[in-house]
C-alpha cells in the first residue's frame, strides 16, 4: 500500500523502496530525535512521518524518501514472541496491509547503512534487528541489536528513556519484557555463533531483573521474569520454583488469577527440574487457591464457580492419592451447575418475516403436490464453506471487541461442552477461532429460514393437500440417496414432520440419515467398515467416524458445501450436535420443536430429492390426490 500521500504519482510501489546507500551517507537522519526519550518506536513513526511531510514541503525529495523509509521501520507491529517472524503489518485489511521487512528487501543495504549509523539505543535496535533480517550474514548487526535491545531496558530503569504509557516505565513491564525477549531470541541464533560477548550480556541483565524483581510487590512483574528466566535457563528451574514460593509465601495478599498464575509457573519450574513432591506440592496448592476463589463467588455466580471447579478437577490429574478429592469435587461441581441456567440470561431481536412469509406464499400458491414439495426442497441451499468464512471475518470486523474474548458452551445442565479462545486480532484468524463466529450466524440463518419458509410451507402443504406415508414413498422409492429397505421409514419419518409432529419426525429422520449416508459411499465403492484383527469381526462406521476418517470421500460425492452443514447441525460442536442429542436421550422435550430440529429434518428432505431435481417432470402429478 502507498506509505505517503507525498508520494508522487510517477512512482509505483511504496516511495521507501527508493531508498539508497548514498541518500543515507552524510544525512543526520537522527537529528529530530535529539529531545527524544522514548523507548517506544511508534513514537518514532510519528516524529518521522511529520519530518517527511516538512522536507516533502521543502521540496527535498531524498529526505522524503529517508524519512518514509524510517517511518515504515518505526511502524512495523512488534512480535517478539515469533522467533522468526517478530515484525507483521500494523494495519491490514481489504487484501491491503501497512510495510513490513519483506518490502525493504530491494533496500536491503541502504537499512543496513542506517543501522550502522544509528546511535539512538530505540532506533539502533529496530533497525539492526530488519537489517539482521534482511540479510543474516550481517552477523555484526544482529550482535549490535541485541546490545541495543539490553540498553533500551538500561535505559527505562535509570529514568533517561521512557515507554508510551506511564505504567510500563518499569524494567520489568510487558514492553520490557518483549525487548529481552527479542534480544534471547537472537542470543540462541546459532547463524549469531554462540559465546559471544553480547550473549552472555542479555543473559545476565535478564538474572539481574530476576533477583531484583523478587524484592517488589507486583506478582505479573514476577511472572514476567521469572518466565523469561525459566524459558531460556537463565536461573536453573528447581531455583526458579523455589523463588516464586518464596515470593508468594511473603506476599499472602496477592490472591486470585495472579496467585494461579505464579504456582502455575512454579510447579512447571520444579517439573522441568525434576523435582516432581515440589511439583505436585505446587499443584495442590494452586488447587486449594482455586476452591477457595469458587467458595468467594458461589453464591453471585454460578458459571464462574463451576468454571474454577473444573480447572480444579483438571488441575488434579496426575497428582498421586487424590482419588477421594477428586471424587468430591465432582460431585460439587454437581450441586453448582444446577444453578447455571437460572443465570443464563437471552437476548432477543424482533425480526419481521413478513416479506419471506409473502413470498413463500406467493411461490407455492396454485401448485400440485408433487412441485410443491420439489419446491420445498429447493428452498435454500447449504453456504460453502468459504461462504460461512467469508461471514465470520466480516461479523469480526465489524464487532472486534466481541471475537477477542474466550467462549464457553453450556449445555442445559449447566456442563462446559465447548471451550473457544478468543481471535487474535494482529494475525491472520484459524479455522478452529471462527468456529464460535461460524456457529452463531448459522444458528441465526436457520432460526430465520425455519420459521420464515419451512413453517410457513408445511403450514400451506397441510392446508392444500392430505399427506400420507405414500405421498413421499412415490418419490422416495427414486431416489438414490434412500436405501430400498428404509423407504417406508423415511416416508413415515417425513409423514410426521409435515404433519407437525416433529418429535416423531427428528427421532425417526436423524438415524436414517447415517443409514443413507453410509448407502452412497457403498454405492460408490468405499468400505465403510472397521475389521478387527483380533476377533476377526467387521463393525459398520458410525456416521461419527465415517466423516472423521472418509471426510475426502464424502467430499467427492456430496461437495463441500453439504457435508459442511452436516457437520454444523448434526455432528460439530459448537452447534445442535442434532445426532449425538437424539442418539443419546439428551433432547428435552421442547428441542424438537426448535428451528434447528426444523432444519435438520428440512436439509434430510433435500437430500432424499436432489438428486430427483433434474427429473421431477417426469413425475406424474395424478400420483398425488388431494
Amino acid at each position: 500500500m502507498e506509505e505517503s500521500a507525498n508520494d508522487e504519482s510517477s512512482i509505483s510501489g511504496p516511495r521507501f523502496q527508493l531508498l539508497t546507500k548514498e541518500m543515507v551517507e552524510g544525512f543526520d537522519f537522527e537529528q529530530i530525535l535529539n529531545r527524544t526519550a522514548s523507548a517506544d518506536c511508534r513514537e518514532y513513526q510519528d516524529l518521522f512521518s511529520n519530518a517527511q511531510s516538512i522536507a516533502a514541503g521543502n521540496g527535498n525529495d531524498n529526505a522524503v524518501t529517508l524519512y518514509s523509509a524510517l517511518g515504515a521501520l518505526c511502524g512495523f507491529h512488534f512480535r517478539p514472541d515469533d522467533v522468526n517472524d517478530p515484525y507483521g503489518p500494523m494495519i491490514q485489511m481489504d487484501g491491503k496491509r501497512s510495510p513490513i521487512p519483506a518490502d525493504f528487501r530491494p533496500v536491503a543495504d541502504a537499512v543496513a547503512s542506517m543501522a550502522e549509523t544509528a546511535a539512538d539505543a530505540t532506533l539502533k535496535a529496530r533497525l539492526c534487528d530488519v537489517a539482521w533480517l534482511l540479510n543474516r550474514r550481517r552477523v555484526d548487526l544482529g550482535l549490535a541489536a541485541i546490545s541495543a535491545y539490553c540498553q533500551i531496558v538500561r535505559d527505562v530503569t535509570a529514568g533517561t528513556k521512557k515507554f508510551r504509557f506511564e505504567g510500563s516505565n518499569s524494567p520489568y513491564s510487558a514492553q520490557s519484557r518483549g525487548l529481552l525477549k527479542r534480544a534471547l531470541s537472537l542470543a540462541m541464533m546459532k547463524s549469531l555463533g554462540l559465546g559471544k560477548p553480547e550473549m552472555a550480556d542479555v543473559r545476565q541483565l535478564v538474572e539481574q531483573l530476576f533477583y531484583a524483581v523478587l524484592t517488589g510487590t507486583s506478582p505479573r512483574d514476577v511472572h514476567r521474569m521469572a518466565k523469561l528466566a525459566l524459558q531460556y535457563d537463565i536461573v536453573p528451574p528447581i531455583e526458579v520454583g523455589g523463588s516464586i514460593e518464596t515470593w508468594t509465601q511473603k506476599n499472602a495478599a496477592v490472591d486470585g488469577h495472579d496467585r494461579l498464575d505464579l504456582l502455575r509457573l512454579a510447579s512447571s519450574a520444579y517439573h522441568e527440574g525434576g523435582s516432581m513432591p515440589d511439583h505436585f506440592r505446587c499443584r495442590l496448592e494452586l488447587v486449594d487457591t482455586q476452591l477457595r476463589m469458587a467458595r468467594q463467588v458461589e453464591e453471585n455466580s454460578a458459571t464462574l464457580a463451576a468454571g474454577l471447579l473444573s480447572d480444579a478437577i483438571s488441575e488434579l490429574h496426575g497428582i498421586p492419592d487424590v482419588k477421594e478429592l477428586r471424587r468430591d469435587l465432582r460431585h460439587r461441581l454437581v450441586d453448582v451447575q444446577i444453578n447455571i441456567p437460572e443465570e443464563m440470561g437471552s437476548l432477543s431481536q424482533e425480526i419481521d418475516l413478513k416479506e419471506i412469509i409473502d413470498e413463500r406464499e406467493t411461490c407455492f400458491e396454485g401448485l400440485h403436490l408433487r412441485d410443491m414439495l420439489f419446491a420445498f426442497a429447493a428452498m435454500s441451499h447449504s453456504p460453502t464453506p468459504e461462504d460461512l468464512r467469508k461471514r465470520a471475518l466480516k461479523s469480526i470486523e465489524d464487532h472486534p471487541l466481541s471475537s477477542i474474548f474466550g467462549q464457553s458452551f453450556h449445555d442445559r445442565d449447566g456442563k462446559v461442552s465447548y471451550r473457544a479462545a478468543g481471535a487474535d486480532l494482529m494475525s491472520a484468524p484459524t479455522d478452529e477461532s471462527l468456529r464460535p463466529t461460524i456457529a452463531q450466524s448459522e444458528r441465526l440463518r436457520r432460526e430465520i429460514f425455519a420459521a420464515g419458509d419451512i413453517q410457513t410451507a408445511r403450514r400451506l402443504i397441510n392446508e392444500s393437500y392430505y399427506v400420507t406415508d405414500d405421498t413421499f414413498s412415490a418419490l422416495l422409492k427414486y431416489s438414490p440417496f434412500v436405501p430400498e429397505e428404509i423407504i417406508k421409514t423415511y416416508s413415515r419419518g417425513f409423514r410426521r414432520f409435515f404433519q407437525g409432529d416433529p418429535v416423531s419426525g427428528l427421532y425417526i429422520l436423524t438415524p436414517l440419515l447415517e443409514a443413507s449416508i453410509r448407502h452412497i459411499l457403498k454405492e460408490k465403492g468405499h468400505d465403510v467398515s472397521t475389521f478387527d484383527n483380533a476377533t476377526k469381526t467387521q463393525q459398520d462406521l458410525t456416521i461419527s467416524a465415517m466423516f472423521d476418517q472418509m471426510k475426502t470421500e464424502l467430499l467427492d460425492v456430496f461437495g463441500d458445501a453439504i457435508v459442511t452443514d452436516i457437520e454444523n447441525v448434526f455432528l460439530s460442536q459448537p452447534g445442535p450436535t442434532i445426532r449425538h442429542e437424539v442418539a443419546h436421550g439428551l433432547m428435552s422435550d421442547g428441542q424438537p420443536y426448535g428451528p434447528d430440529a426444523a432444519y435438520a429434518c428440512w436439509l434430510i428432505f433435500r437430500l432424499c430429492l436432489k438428486p430427483l431435481f433434474p427429473h421431477r417432470k417426469e413425475f406424474d402429478p395424478t400420483l398425488w390426490q388431494t
